[in-house]
């Protein structure tokens, strides 16, 4: 199936800027993904074991580092990055039209589904340039958002 890149320059979007908010778009599913995986992750443990070749017990040895690191903060931390830049793709679907368009959007947008095979039950009018009018408004909002966030 071929891809067309929306023009966006009249939103004050250029094609490059259009190109990373596309991309980091199609991240969305990834991030749920790997911050769904976070939840399990155990700490792992620091000892390693030394055997000789026959297989007997040589010994243990505790890696030391110089910086003091705590693994269930940084996992936390990553987990709640991750989950933020899927929030603010959920939250400026949301925004577009009302909410109306949120579920399509979600699913052209960050999972690639073709406008021709989204199911018409979830698209709230059957108007092909209507729902492309939101995909622009929702890369205009999603640009507005992540330049705010960049300048905090």
């Amino acid at each position: 199936m071929r891809e067309y890149r929306i023009n966006m320059s009249m939103w004050g979007i250029s094609r490059w800027a259009y190109e990373e908010l596309r991309a980091f778009c199609r991240q969305y599913p990834e991030k749920k993904a790997e911050a769904n995986a976070l939840l399990g992750v155990k700490s792992s443990c620091h000892v390693v074991e030394y055997r000789e070749s026959d297989g007997q017990m040589a010994g243990t040895v505790m890696p030391r580092g110089n910086a003091t690191s705590n693994p269930v903060e940084d996992t936390i931390m990553k987990r709640l990055r991750l989950l933020e830049d899927c929030d603010l793709i959920d939250r400026v679907a949301a925004e577009v039209d009302g909410g109306d368009w949120t579920e399509a959007l979600i699913l052209n947008i960050c999972y690639g589904k073709g406008y021709e095979y989204i199911d018409p039950a979830i698209l709230p009018t059957s108007k092909r340039n209507a729902f492309f009018q939101a995909r622009r408004e929702f890369f205009y909002r999603l640009n507005n958002e992540r330049i705010l966030r960049r300048n905090k």
